[in-house]
């Protein structure tokens, strides 16, 4: 009778010729596919560089087997010369022996190969930040933000790479190029790093840039309290005759900055139409929701200590419930008196509005917004519609 070692090396013996078994039939199958002998296949299946580099890798990463590891990126080489993913993995290993002038050596080659090359740009570039090269390392960034068929992740890992090797915004752009700005601007945008957007701003600036490409950064300012100099760029880059923009909702929704922000929700249709010819603000109730609403709105930066009167005319229909919409005027970031029309009747034909209010010291611009406050009644569903047009914001000088 067999002890328990020599079946369990019975076992192993008979599992591992059925995988090899397994292996061959699966060759054997593609090879139906593709129209090549078994044999052939099989050959380029043992010679195709991407799996070598995986068996080097696996042995490299798992194993801590070096010599192995270079074995089958030798193999690789052997295979296809100019395979790069090879170099970079034989240049890793031979740094991890401690052969930094081979690893050099190597990643200088690459780099001579792949000048133009979109193509494991990236892992290049993480080599030379490995091998502390920042000649390529920069290079290489400073290549991959500036093209077009990089893909956007790639860029992203360039981008915050760059940013967390040169914080300040001098030398980052310095190590990136003028080339560059545009990416290392919305960048600093989107993490909202004032400081380098602040740098950065100036120059963007004189490129002439389109105008709903500087709506993240006004948008970032307003959110950032530095309404003032938000509403300088904004005034350059949409500029308007009136306090108000787009009062007469002939423009289309900018839904950002200081133009009108429409919160578009499934149970409150929102736009800007026409009726007889007039545009209009135009919102329908659809009656499936008792609704707490303030999310159509324009900020809009006023001098404090100014007084202003904002006009228009609204007009409903079939509005039920007994909260019905209103318009009101509020301070952003800053407090001052509410003040609010009287909500409109169920029917109501146009009908025309004032509301007056001043700035108060603390306040740099205020809101206005379309409202509907919520019903404490059972029957609370709010439906129907509302328009409004004609809206005029004008200073008034108060009487002596």
């Amino acid at each position: 009778m067999l002890t328990s070692t020599p079946l369990r090396i019975i076992l192993f013996i008979g599992l591992l010729g059925l995988a090899v078994f397994e292996l061959r039939l699966a060759v054997i199958a593609q090879s139906s596919f593709s129209g090549i002998s078994p044999d052939r296949a099989l050959r380029k299946y043992q010679q195709d560089p991407r799996l070598l580099v995986a068996y080097g890798r696996q042995d490299f990463l798992e194993n801590g087997g070096l010599e192995k590891a270079e074995h089958w990126y030798q193999k690789a080489l052997l295979s296809n010369p100019f395979y790069i993913p090879a170099w970079l993995a034989l240049a890793e290993l031979k740094n991890d022996e401690g052969n930094a002038d081979r690893a050099l050596a190597i990643l200088a080659y690459v780099d001579g190969l792949t000048r133009e090359v979109a193509r494991w740009r990236w892992d290049k570039a993480m080599l030379a930040y490995q091998l502390d090269q920042p000649d390529i390392l920069t290079a290489d960034l400073s290549w991959l933000l500036q093209q077009e068929k990089v893909s956007a992740k790639t860029k992203q890992k360039a981008v915050k790479l760059a940013f967390s090797l040169w914080p300040e915004p001098d030398q980052l752009l310095s190590k990136m190029g003028m080339e560059n700005l545009e990416p290392l601007f919305r960048h600093a945008v989107r993490t909202k790093d004032l400081t380098t957007t602040d740098y950065l701003w100036p120059l963007v600036d004189k490129s002439a840039p389109e105008a709903k490409k500087v709506l993240p950064y006004i948008n970032l300012l307003i959110n950032s309290r530095r309404i003032t100099a938000a509403a300088r760029i904004w005034q350059k880059y949409f500029p308007a005759d009136t306090l108000l923009y787009n009062g007469t909702f002939s423009e289309p929704v900018v839904n950002s900055g200081f133009g009108w922000r429409i919160g578009y929700r499934k149970k409150v249709a929102v736009s800007f139409s026409s009726n007889n010819g007039t545009p209009e603000l135009y919102l329908h109730f659809s009656g499936l929701d008792n609704i707490n609403y303030a999310h159509t709105r324009q900020y809009v930066a006023l001098p404090p200590g100014h007084n202003y009167s904002l006009s228009g005319k609204m007009r409903s229909k079939g509005i039920s419930t007994d909260q019905k919409p209103f318009i009101e005027i509020a301070g952003v970031n800053c407090k001052m008196p509410i003040v609010s029309t009287d909500m409109v009747e169920e029917d109501q034909d146009w009908t025309p509005f004032t509301l007056t209010f001043t700035v108060p010291d603390a306040c740099e611009a205020v809101q206005i917004r379309i409202r509907r406050k919520p019903s404490k009644n059972i029957d609370n569903l709010i439906k129907g519609d509302f328009r409004v047009k004609d809206l005029s914001l004008q200073e008034t000088i108060p009487n002596p």
